[in-house]
């Protein structure tokens, strides 16, 4: 291994062409974070030239190369191992400045810049040799627009002709236009205190990219292993995600193996480095490109055991490396990288579809009612019944849904903990590897012999008493209250009546006010006890807040209702409210506490239909597995 400082003009000026190995991440810099600071370090550096001040070099970074092995005769090939985003920024600001010089009518420093972009026609066999520079496949498309458009006109133009997608603030094009427009403005007589001459600036232009930026310059040996210093460089907190190494990992396997890399990327990886999975993602109390989070959650069902995000890369090499040790009836065995690529691809698929579920349907209400539980423990479980029942046996996945939702829902409603459902999750993964079959039957059946606090499936009576009792509104966010109300809001649909989608921004409404005081006035019994108008007023502070006494109403209609009477109340409720919530309201000449406890009685009902308990024959062996399988003394393939 050898490493140099190397001025830009000895990098790029020799016949060469530098590849970035198409299982790297496409270019992801962007305006704000990676441009304009190389902008303003390049435009201190010209006017340094310009004054006359002495030059000294500004340093980049450093890159790592790999000598290809080229025929005879042939271009000079050298492979990115690591610093691609920089030599590609690089890249794009001197053709940025090829063009500009072109465009202001300086042949002469229009060929210096091509000369650092370009390979002499004449020196190549291949065309696509021609450039210095081969991007990683994602961006080649857009890197030979930029390269061979001449202009932002003409580039703006060719991408929208053929369809191209690109963004002023990242990517390739993007990057083009920025530095495009950075050396125009710099470029006028304004810009500039001193009055410098168009010719002279260009000469500044070029001494600062001829002298004034430099790399160091890392040559790999032949014994030098590529992957280990790549895994080296960028695993510990840098920029690259877990999905970019592993990336990496399995393509440099693949191509050990004698793979056909280019296939293998169209087939296998090209989604992957799409926006779609690069778009950072809230999930439980996560905040994670979506990428990371799948292969997460795919390790955590292929391993059995709970996986930590800041371990992903390594977990998933020992996961590829000791597949054997890792046998499940349920996934399918991978031996190469290619089968490992298969495997991943398949159950995106499937985690694809959680995040554009078709509208209305099992899995949509599911993934949506989920989100106010604050975890994301289940997905692994639900990435397996997915792949396993989807789409031939969809009945069976959605009565999975429905008994994963009681469970999660009642649990929640009763004011129990998630602590252990990681733990619980996995179990249960376990316990269906056992019995090599997926069933809502075997789910419910587990999830009932489930004992203790943590974990227990909470009955109908506790349910009902909970929402009777417990003043939801003060101990929950407000999400969570309104997400059970959107749910009864569905439930209490009439045959006959319209579906009609609930509008977005629904507020809260409590329909004996929380300040309700100077309106409801209290029972005239009570008026003369002291110490029963206290007990009194306590209760009627607790049951205002239980979900009898809860409703949903648009934001512009809670204002108007506030703190009046039930006689003012009643009637705007039922002029605007057209939800099923509301319905019931119409029977009631007054609102106190016995009217709150019938409501929350009816409600209670409800819920306990939208949340069944599972109507499910449990085997005598479940309990006995459940604690096996906690234990750790049953094995997966026991």
């Amino acid at each position: 291994m050898e490493a140099n400082s190397r001025p830009l003009l000895r990098i790029f000026e020799p016949t060469v062409c530098y590849q970035i190995p198409l299982f790297q991440r496409p270019y992801v810099w962007k305006r704000e974070d990676n441009w304009q600071p190389l902008w303003e370090d390049f435009e201190r550096l010209l006017g340094v030239v310009l004054s006359g001040e002495k030059l000294r070099p500004h340093f980049l970074g450093a890159v790592v190369l790999e000598q290809l092995r080229n025929d005879t005769g042939s271009v000079q090939g050298r492979q990115v191992i690591d610093g691609q985003q920089r030599f590609t920024t690089l890249q794009l600001l001197l053709i940025a400045a090829r063009d500009l010089c072109r465009s202001r009518g300086s042949e002469r420093f229009a060929g210096r810049f091509e000369s650092m972009v370009s390979n002499s026609d004449t020196m190549v066999d291949d065309p696509s040799e021609v450039p210095k520079l081969l991007p990683t496949n994602a961006d080649r498309h857009a890197f030979a627009l930029v390269h061979g458009a001449g202009s932002p006109d003409a580039l703006l133009q060719q991408a929208r002709k053929k369809g191209v997608d690109f963004s002023y603030d990242q990517g390739i094009v993007g990057a083009y236009l920025y530095f495009y427009g950075q050396f125009e403005e710099w470029l006028r007589p304004e810009a500039t205190e001193a009055e410098e001459s168009p010719e002279k600036q260009l000469d500044a232009l070029w001494v600062v990219v001829r002298n004034g930026l430099q790399l160091v310059v890392i040559d790999l040996g032949e014994d030098d292993e590529s992957q280990v210093i790549f895994e080296t460089l960028n695993a510990r907190g840098t920029q690259l995600l877990p999905a970019d190494l592993i990336k990496n990992f399995l393509f440099r396997r693949a191509l050990s193996e004698g793979g056909d890399i280019d296939s293998l990327y169209e087939e296998h990886w090209a989604e992957f480095d799409g926006e779609f999975w690069r778009e950072e993602v809230k999930q439980g109390r996560e905040n994670r490109p979506r990428i990371d989070i799948f292969i997460r959650h795919f390790l955590t069902l292929a391993m059995r055991r709970d996986i930590r995000v800041g371990h992903i890369f390594n977990e998933y090499k020992n996961y590829v490396q000791y597949t054997a040790d890792w046998g499940s009836c349920f996934i399918d065995p991978a031996n190469s990288a290619s089968e490992h690529m298969a495997l991943l691809k398949t159950y995106a698929e499937h985690f694809r579809q959680f995040s554009t579920p078709a509208a209305g349907s099992r899995l949509a209400r599911f993934l949506d009612r989920l989100v106010v539980i604050d975890t994301s423990t289940v997905y692994p479980l639900l990435l397996l019944c997915s792949q396993r029942l989807r789409p031939q046996h969809q009945d069976e996945f959605e009565v999975i849904l429905t008994v994963l939702e009681s469970y999660l829902f009642r649990r929640m409603i009763c004011g129990l903990t998630t602590k252990n459902y990681n733990r619980l999750f996995l179990d249960l993964i376990r316990h269906l590897e056992r019995e090599k079959q997926i069933t809502a039957q075997l789910v419910g059946a587990f999830l009932l012999s489930s004992e203790g606090e943590s974990v227990r499936f909470p009955k109908d009576g506790e349910l009902s008493s909970a929402l009777l009792d417990y003043p939801l509104y003060q101990w929950w966010p407000q999400y969570r209250v309104r997400a059970v109300l959107k749910a009864l809001e569905r439930a209490l649909a009439h045959a006959k009546s319209e579906a009609v989608s609930l509008p977005a921004g629904l507020t809260i409404e409590h329909i004996l006010p929380v300040k309700w005081q100077e309106h409801w006035p209290l029972p005239a019994e009570v008026h003369n006890d002291p110490q029963a108008k206290l007990e009194f007023s306590q209760r009627r502070d607790r049951i205002k807040h239980t979900l009898g006494n809860l409703t949903l109403v648009t934001s512009s209609l809670n204002p108007a209702l506030s703190n009046s009477a039930w006689a003012a109340k009643k009637p705007e409720l039922l002029k605007w409210s057209k939800l099923n919530l509301s319905r019931d309201l119409h029977d009631h000449e007054e609102w106190s506490e016995q009217e709150i406890l019938a409501r929350g009685t009816v409600l209670a009902k409800s819920a306990i239909q939208i949340w069944p308990y599972p109507d499910v024959e449990q085997k005598p062996l479940v309990r006995k597995h459940r604690e096996q399988c906690a234990s750790g003394t049953l094995q997966p393939s026991d």
